[in-house]
């Protein structure tokens, strides 16, 4: 398997829906979580334990800020590498089930992942909106006292 063109064509997939190409800066940073996330795929399906759950966390963080992407179409970045690792790797049959099974473990990690992230958004705008309340209250108050020493 070359391994650069499964780690390209899988940021070239997570960047389709943006019409200009990201930053150089974001770019590279699905570069390097794309890097590490296939060669952990192949370590774990080699046998050996690997920590994944930083890389994954890293895409799900950009994939989680779409709003255009349900939490089934992110997920689905995940499946569609399994399957294109999968071909590349031109297993047989029970070995690409094995494969399978393995690269399981990194999307129920990648789910995790974007449901945390979801919610870390989603209290952030809480935040936000409670800010923009306060705001308005005391641009009230103050608007009333001004309203009221007219009198």
């Amino acid at each position: 398997m070359e391994r650069k063109k499964v780690v390209d064509w899988w940021v070239d997939r997570l960047l389709v829906n943006y019409p200009v190409k990201p930053v150089f800066e974001v770019v590279s940073f699905l570069q390097e979580a794309a890097e590490k996330i296939v060669d952990g795929a192949l370590s774990l399906y080699k046998g050996t334990k690997v920590d994944l759950s930083d890389a994954v966390d890293d895409v799900m963080r950009f994939l989680a800020t779409d709003r255009n992407l349900s939490p089934a179409d992110s997920i689905r970045f995940f499946c569609d590498l399994r399957d294109f690792m999968t071909e590349e790797l031109n297993l047989k049959t029970e070995e690409r089930l094995k494969f399978a099974r393995t690269f399981e473990e990194i999307i129920f990690t990648a789910f995790n992942a974007y449901m945390a992230c979801r919610e870390k958004i989603f209290e952030l705008r809480l935040k936000e909106k409670e800010a923009d309340i306060e705001m308005m209250r005391k641009i009230m108050d103050y608007a009333s006292k001004s309203l009221s020493s007219r009198d």
